[in-house]
């Protein structure tokens, strides 16, 4: 069967987990998968099945570190029948999430879907919200169809975190993004301890941002790359600085100005969706030592 991850970032997606994974990545003692998302396990998640497990070892073939690690943020919306097939499929597996304020989430969701031309350019945010209260509310938001419009929906952190605790005990380990992004070397110390590796072989690791959603001006054109991105993937991981130096160039020829920030309705309209949601989810991480930060609740 091979090598299988003992060693999975589970969640959730845009709380920085392509960066957590070059992080640790670049730790002597822990192999990473030759592409960062798998989604071994993302099937179950739509009443699909799995692959053969020698397809999932089969990334994993050139692991020889101690650990070998996956990142596939979608896993952590799968809850309680993911998490059980991660555990029992992976003996010994330790899986981390790291949760990011569902409001900025949700913005930062639509920016990334839009710039993969998922969602029309020209539409707004509000329109997008629109669509997904719609979907959501009809429980249709997650399907793979409307994956892109589970902007909203999937900050409801609290409908699968408790899953993920039982399923893995002290096997579970919870960042957040906010700490991801202040202080990155502070997190991957912090992940280091957990998993008892040498904390003074990262000290001098890069801590670039990676995955940052940028929009584009030419459609055909970023279509393009970003085919020829998927298809290039295992080369580009492993050769981060080719990576860069192309992203680079491809940026000076396609890269538009940012969006507008979000408007105050729309943030309102989150804030008091998330808001039953972030009362449970407290609780949820007091049960565990951790507190909510308190801008998620009441954001500036």
């Amino acid at each position: 069967m091979g090598r299988l991850p003992n060693v999975v970032i589970v969640g959730v997606s845009r709380g920085g987990t392509t960066s957590l994974f070059h992080y640790l990545g670049q730790h002597p003692d822990v192999g990473t998968s030759d592409v960062k998302e798998v989604r071994y396990f993302t099937p179950l998640r739509h009443g699909e099945p799995l692959a053969p497990l020698d397809t999932y070892a089969a990334h994993f073939a050139h692991c020889t570190e101690r650990y070998a690690l996956e990142a596939t943020p979608g896993y952590f919306a799968g809850g309680r029948l993911v998490a059980r097939a991660v555990r029992e499929t992976c003996p010994g597996v330790r899986a981390v999430v790291s949760l990011r304020s569902p409001v900025e989430r949700c913005w930062s969701w639509f920016q990334f879907v839009k710039s993969r031309t998922r969602v029309p350019r020209e539409m707004s945010f509000d329109a997008y919200l629109d669509t997904c209260m719609d979907l959501h509310a009809a429980g249709q938001d997650g399907t793979v169809e409307n994956q892109p419009f589970f902007g909203l929906g999937g900050g409801c952190y609290d409908s699968w975190l408790d899953d993920w605790i039982e399923e893995l005990g002290a096997d579970f380990h919870i960042v957040f993004f906010d700490d991801v992004v202040a202080d990155p070397r502070g997190t991957v110390y912090e992940l280091c301890q957990w998993l008892d590796l040498d904390c003074g072989l990262v000290a001098d690791s890069l801590y670039d941002v990676n995955n940052k959603a940028e929009q584009y001006r030419h459609r055909r054109l970023q279509q393009l790359t970003l085919a020829a991105n998927r298809r290039g993937e295992r080369f580009l991981h492993q050769h981060q600085g080719v990576k860069r130096l192309l992203r680079r160039a491809y940026y000076s020829v396609n890269k538009a100005p940012a969006d507008d920030t979000m408007s105050a309705s729309a943030r309102q309209r989150l804030v008091e969706f998330y808001r039953p949601h972030n009362a449970r989810l407290a609780k949820q991480l007091a049960n565990v030592g951790l507190a909510l930060p308190a801008h998620w609740s009441e954001p500036d």
